[in-house]
């Protein structure tokens, strides 16, 4: 085994047989995921708080379950008739497709995999689909704060909002728990 296709994490070895292209790619896509999954987890909790505002911690986490189980546009859409803000939902929506291109046609857009083409047209290929992701992350975590900032200032659910910063910090984005 060459050392260079070699990840360690800890003592385990991991074998990683595909490109260097492929594996930034691949580990920029997790991130998304990951910030994707944070971003409907919240907008979950979000709901469960809308809707059960004031009620019984088992009745929340009972919405909770349900809310779960929705699809992204379901939530979306619930979300968007409770905001004040029709820009913001709209922007809500908006996000939705976006997380629907990435996890059902994003590959598809680039073309993965990248096998027959010029080299300079692959890397382009791949830093745009590498700016796409990060745009969309960026925008994630812009919404969520837009969203949580909107529902604790107009009273919509007794909750606290915070979000994690890329450094790994705590934000408070608003604070509404009485």
């Amino acid at each position: 085994m060459e050392k260079k296709n070699i990840i360690m994490v800890g003592q385990q070895p991991y074998r990683i047989n595909y490109s260097n292209e492929d594996h930034i790619l691949f580990v920029y896509m997790g991130h998304t995921l990951a910030e994707i999954q944070v971003f409907e987890s919240m907008l979950c909790f979000t709901l469960s708080a809308i809707m059960k505002d004031g009620q019984a911690k088992s009745d929340f986490e009972e919405s909770m379950q349900n809310n779960t189980s929705k699809t992204l546009g379901q939530i979306a859409n619930i979300i968007k008739s409770h905001l004040f803000d029709e820009e913001l939902g709209e922007l809500l929506i908006k996000i939705k497709d976006k997380r629907n291109h990435f996890v059902h046609g994003f590959l598809r857009k680039y073309e993965w995999p990248m096998l027959g083409e010029q080299m300079h047209i692959r890397e382009n290929k791949y830093n745009q689909a590498i700016e796409e992701m990060e745009l969309l992350q960026k925008e994630l975590r812009e919404v969520h704060k837009k969203i949580g900032k909107h529902v604790a200032e107009n009273k919509l659910a007794k909750i606290g909002y915070g979000t994690i910063s890329n450094d790994g910090n705590i934000e408070i984005i608003a604070d509404n728990v009485v």
